[in-house]
């Protein structure tokens, strides 16, 4: 499965942004966290000393892991520096650029105007999008050589189709007509609404619903959501995901005040080069921006990690949080429904989220039928309604693929279990 770059979109977009300065603010004591172990004192150890390790080893600079079964915290702990140049601890209240992990927030806020009947899953995205009135599929060729060859697309991409990345509508990070097409480094001034009418203008890699292609398609959707409500993306997920999650430190760009609590941003190339901080200070400092003019439902937002704990206790609880219904049981059963019905062989997605296959799970210990995604600078979840469990590993690293901590953390858990 291609893992995604869709935050480098939105740093791209900012490129030229004006950004707030990281100032000395006091920071709170660290909040204290009741929790319930389901570990043995040697599983503890041995899970603790292994994420010690691995950050001492550089294998991560810092990361936050976070268990939670049966409703309460088994497991919250913080690794290394979130700042390694200003010597400063991580905390577990620190603040991650979420990146690809946005899509399920901007899911969930769709979803609540589709419980209210204000669009079918079926309904053509052209209804309320017109630019997509005539999407056509890439033959051959490119924008940037000028022999870019097309089809007409056989159907029109639908609302279902761009929840589950099946609309054909990509970003692989070596294509350049996304570049060509999307942004321009000048442009200061970029809106949510012009991205989208670019993406409109790039070719589909196959006809919608008869494939999987991850990309664009929750940037798509948040606006499709600003359409459909009236409001900006941004106030529509405040209002409707954030606040009744409880999510105080979850943002498209972040308050002055909590400036200090975001993580610097480090890079891997290799499994043998030594963390560094990351090269692109956009990717570093997009989320201090002070434009907010650009809210992308794909990959935009930050937050901590026990924020978005609440969203996986919402969607493992079947739509409830904190004794109150969110979404209704029907509508995060088909949100965990395969959503592409075999365009993708046995690979299944959902509605904004992965679901776990048999392989999967026989390959790398999780429990069948859970779900789960993760963001491209390191950061992951779990949500296994069987096991009553989840689980949420973040770090802060471009290239977070070149090491085996986030996939090691997450079986030691599960060994665990008894």
């Amino acid at each position: 499965m291609k893992r995604s770059l869709a935050l480098l979109i939105v740093a791209a977009l900012l490129v030229a942004l004006p950004c707030q300065s990281i100032e000395r603010v006091k920071v709170p004591s660290q909040p204290k966290v009741k929790t319930k172990t389901i570990f043995s004192d040697a599983s503890l150890k041995r899970l603790t000393n292994y994420m010690k390790d691995a950050v001492e080893r550089e294998d991560i600079p810092s990361a936050v892991c976070y268990v939670e079964y049966k409703g309460k915290v088994a497991y919250f702990e913080a690794f290394g520096l979130a700042d390694r140049e200003a010597k400063r601890k991580l905390r577990r209240d620190a603040i991650f650029r979420n990146a690809s992990q946005t899509k399920l927030l901007t899911t969930i806020a769709l979803m609540t105007l589709y419980e209210e009947g204000r669009f079918g899953l079926e309904d053509p995205i052209k209804w309320y999008l017109p630019e997509f009135s005539k999407p056509v599929v890439r033959v051959s060729g490119s924008y940037e050589s000028g022999d870019l060859v097309t089809r007409p697309a056989k159907g029109d991409i639908t609302i279902r189709q761009l929840l589950s990345h099946s609309a054909g509508i990509s970003y692989d990070p070596y294509d350049q007509d996304v570049r060509v097409i999307c942004y321009n480094d000048s442009d200061t001034s970029i809106t949510t609404e012009e991205v989208v009418k670019r993406i409109a203008k790039l070719p589909l890699r196959h006809d919608p619903g008869k494939g999987y292609t991850y990309g664009f398609g929750l940037d798509v959707a948040g606006r499709l959501a600003e359409v459909i409500s009236g409001q900006r993306l941004d106030e529509l997920i405040q209002e409707r995901v954030l606040k009744p999650l409880d999510m105080k430190d979850s943002h498209f760009y972040l308050p002055k005040r909590k400036a200090n609590r975001l993580v610097a941003l480090y890079q891997k190339p290799t499994k043998d080069e030594p963390v560094s901080l990351a090269a692109d200070s956009v990717e570093r400092f997009y989320p201090l921006s002070t434009a907010n003019r650009y809210f992308g439902g794909g990959a935009g937002m930050s937050g901590t990690i026990e924020d978005y704990a609440h969203v996986c206790r919402m969607i493992k609880d079947w739509g409830i949080y904190d004794k109150k219904r969110i979404l209704s049981r029907k509508t995060v059963e088909q949100m965990c429904s395969d959503q592409l019905f075999g365009a993708a062989g046995a690979y299944q997605f959902g509605l904004g989220l992965e679901i776990i296959s048999s392989e999967t799970s026989a390959r790398r210990m999780r429990t069948p039928n859970s779900y789960r995604w993760g963001g491209y600078y390191g950061t992951e979840y779990i949500i296994d309604p069987a096991e009553d469990l989840v689980i949420l590993f973040y770090t802060n690293k471009v290239s977070w693929h070149t090491n085996r901590v986030q996939d090691d953390f997450i079986r030691m858990v599960y060994q665990a279990l008894y």
